[in-house]
């Protein structure tokens, strides 16, 4: 009985608290949303659209983002301690971003009619913690001025994933209509213990053109920021107040929607980046350049890359380090240490080159990567790479880049942006970059091609020759013919039936296309296929329970596989297959020797070929893979294309023409095809090389992997062949 009544007890305490956290959320939401929609802006009393954005999906009325961060010293508990407290580095913040998005067509309407947003969120540390609060806000403005407002604790909680570890909320506005202006805002406040503020990034463009976008910081002078504008974005104006702390100030007017197709806005969107850390946390690493107060604005790049030679002068100048590579490879490969004596002789007899040596040893350690899926970071990579090849007496140096994803090095503002690599001189040079996806050691990934880099110094020779433009070196970059991707395919008419056969092969950055494929199995079989060489037996160190688990995702992954398979099908001709015969993952492309990345698939398709009347007409255009199409909005442009890499893409066709059929040769010939400029090519080549077979080669390329606006009606050439070329058909007539 007594422990029935404390149960009871419990239950009804759990379920007061529950109210009372409920009821204490709703204080807020309601607080917030009554102070944001009280401020000031003249830029959210807006009523009219300029006439020139009138034809836009959505026009953005107004941004307005405001970040405050404010220092404050608290008590905790003491590490390893349940009792005794101590004074503990603080950081109490928030940020808010409000929008007014007008609606203009049903595009816009269907896109705004449901948002995402989150609630509470606490996250526990060893001696601090993290805790934080969401809230949102929406309301409509009707074009008669009439205010809606939209309950959000109506949301809707989703679950994705196999255990529903994946959630969200969803709001719904079923009130919204074309010519209403929804002003939503989110909001979040955040207690930081012993944890650095999340970085902060302003991006000052959209997919819908913005009228005004403010920006209002207040940071105190206790906290150290730093903040960097890329890509033309304008300075802030920085005050202080009467506190002291730093108040900065951003506005820009009249900015014009971002193009939709190639356009990189991290290479191109004015951007500002900023860090706040609050450098007396006890949890959290903070860099050398963060260890005093203030405000850094737009700092010396060569400060902030001291960040990472600090790391790497710890690395290189510890022995623990020095042989971290050799240990890896012992701690996760049955027989590791086998490998390295082998290398170092066959490289000091001549048998292999330095770079066949830094090749395997690359693929080596990827293996361990992707094999044993280790979550460890890219300098981690870049130091074991480097410590086992100079292990193999191999001389390596180590460096850093950046990705196309961040800013240039030469404009770093966090180290953390940074990716090492490690160099390889000699008969072929190499930049080994952490793996990315599955590359080939002699390909590079193109994020990392074309950019700015620079290789570690030690520290007594960067003190005595700080680093000058002089020693900044730029990645190689490819040429199309390094990112082809060669499609061939057989096919064979049965009636109304087309039977194919296609192998496709990729290199380099075309890769991408094809790995969604790649099961876990291709991928671990395929490495060790090609490290089982020079007389070495290469394998995974696996507990018999890791072992049977490998064997059960393999299973999985074998069955989802031929799901992925169809959909490539579907991906490729736009249709589904009446029936997949046999897919199958050839060569995974990690060989320098052979690094194609090919598979074969053989379907059949009985919506591609018709009858009319006696002949047949084939959707030839269907053969080729699907090709973009302009928009009446795309025409126009004046940002560069940015297309990351140049690359290649050839289909050959052999076509076997059914018995009691001859080629039309009238529509044989509509077949060819020629358009070639600065851009690029879309070229096809359609003949009959015998009376029972028709062959088609067509080419398309892109030629660079930075285009400037002034080209974009040449590449529009381009892209309008291949698109027309799509609705080509071959007429079969009946002999």
């Amino acid at each position: 009985m007594k422990k029935a009544i404390l149960t009871t007890v419990a239950m009804t305490l759990a379920i007061l608290a529950f109210a009372d956290k409920k009821d204490d959320y709703r204080n807020f939401t309601d607080t917030i949303r009554a102070e944001v929609y009280a401020m000031d802006l003249p830029a959210f009393n807006v009523k009219d659209v300029p006439a020139k954005y009138q034809k836009e999906s959505s026009v953005i009325k107004a941004i307005y983002e405001e970040v405050n961060a404010r220092k404050k010293t608290g008590f905790g508990l003491a590490p390893g301690s349940f009792l005794a407290f101590t004074r503990k580095a603080q950081v109490r913040g928030s940020q808010l971003t409000r929008m007014l998005i007008h609606i203009n067509d049903k595009a816009a309407l269907e896109k705004y009619s449901e948002l995402d947003f989150d609630t509470d969120s606490k996250t526990k540390n060893y001696d601090g913690y993290d805790r934080r609060r969401h809230t949102m806000g929406v309301r409509l403005i009707k074009p008669d001025g009439r205010i809606v407002d939209i309950d959000t604790s109506e949301f809707v909680e989703i679950e994705e994933g196999k255990k529903g570890e994946k959630k969200s909320r969803k709001l719904a506005i079923p009130a919204l209509e074309i010519g209403d202006d929804i002003d939503l805002f989110y909001y979040s406040e955040s207690k930081l213990q012993n944890v650095h503020p999340d970085p902060k990034e302003f991006v000052l463009r959209s997919d819908a053109p913005i009228m005004n976008y403010r920006i209002h910081c207040v940071i105190d002078d206790n906290l150290t920021t730093q903040y960097r504008a890329l890509n033309g974005a304008p300075d802030f104006t920085v005050s202080r107040d009467e506190d002291k702390n730093y108040v900065l100030d951003l506005e820009m007017k009249d900015i014009e929607k971002a193009p939709r197709l190639w356009y990189d806005p991290d290479q191109q969107a004015p951007t500002v980046r900023m860090h706040i850390f609050n450098r007396r946390n006890s949890d959290e690493y903070t860099p050398p350049s963060a260890r005093k107060d203030g405000l850094q604005a737009n700092p010396e790049a060569t400060k902030i890359q001291g960040d990472e030679w600090n790391e790497w002068d710890t690395y290189l100048g510890y022995k623990i380090w020095i042989k971290s590579g050799p240990q890896l490879v012992k701690d996760y490969i049955k027989d590791g240490k086998k490998i390295k004596p082998v290398l170092e002789k066959m490289v000091k007899a001549g048998e292999i080159s330095p770079t066949e040596a830094a090749d395997y040893a690359y693929n080596l350690l990827c293996y361990i990567y992707i094999g044993q899926m280790l979550r460890k970071n890219d300098t981690r990579f870049a130091v074991y790479l480097n410590s086992y090849l100079n292990d193999c007496k191999i001389p390596a140096g180590v460096g850093i880049s950046t990705s196309d994803l961040n800013e240039p090095l030469d404009r770093l503002i966090n180290f953390r942006n940074s990716t090492s690599f490690t160099r390889v001189e000699g008969d072929c040079p190499r930049l080994y970059f952490p793996p990315q996806t599955i590359l080939a050691p002699s390909e590079m990934h193109p994020a990392f091609q074309g950019r700015k880099a620079l290789m570690w110094r030690k520290e007594k020779e960067r003190k005595k020759q700080p680093t000058t433009e002089a020693d900044y070196f730029t990645t190689p970059a490819t040429a199309a013919s390094d990112n082809r991707n060669v499609t061939s395919i057989e096919a064979s008419i049965d009636g109304t039936t087309l039977k194919i056969k296609r192998i496709e092969s990729y290199i380099g950055a075309t890769k991408n296309n094809a790995l969604s494929l790649l099961s876990e199995e291709d991928i671990n079989e395929g490495y060790k296929k090609y490290l089982n060489r020079y007389g070495l037996s290469v394998d995974l160190k696996e507990t018999k329970k890791e072992a049977a688990n490998r064997a059960e995702r393999y299973a999985d992954g074998r069955h989802t596989q031929k799901d992925d398979f169809k959909n490539e099908i579907r991906g490729y001709h736009d249709t589904d297959a009446s029936e997949m015969t046999e897919a199958r993952v050839l060569n995974i492309g990690i060989d320098p020797a052979a690094p194609e990345l090919t598979y074969s698939i053989d379907y059949t398709m009985d919506n591609l070929v018709k009858r009319a009347g006696k002949n047949l007409i084939l959707s030839a255009g269907k053969l080729m893979s699907g090709q973009i199409e302009t928009l009446p909005s795309d025409r126009d442009r004046c940002d560069d294309i940015y297309m990351r890499n140049p690359r290649e893409y050839i289909t050959r066709i052999d076509l076997r023409i059914p018995d009691g059929y001859s080629v039309n040769a009238k529509s044989l010939s509509a077949l060819n095809a020629s358009v070639s400029n600065d851009a690029g090519c879309f070229d096809v080549k359609a003949s009959a090389a015998s009376p029972e077979t028709v062959s088609i080669e067509i080419t398309k390329r892109y030629n660079s992997a930075i285009l400037p606006a002034s080209k974009w009606s040449d590449m529009l050439k381009v892209l309008d062949a291949a698109a027309a070329w799509q609705s080509s058909t071959l007429i079969l007539d009946r002999k």
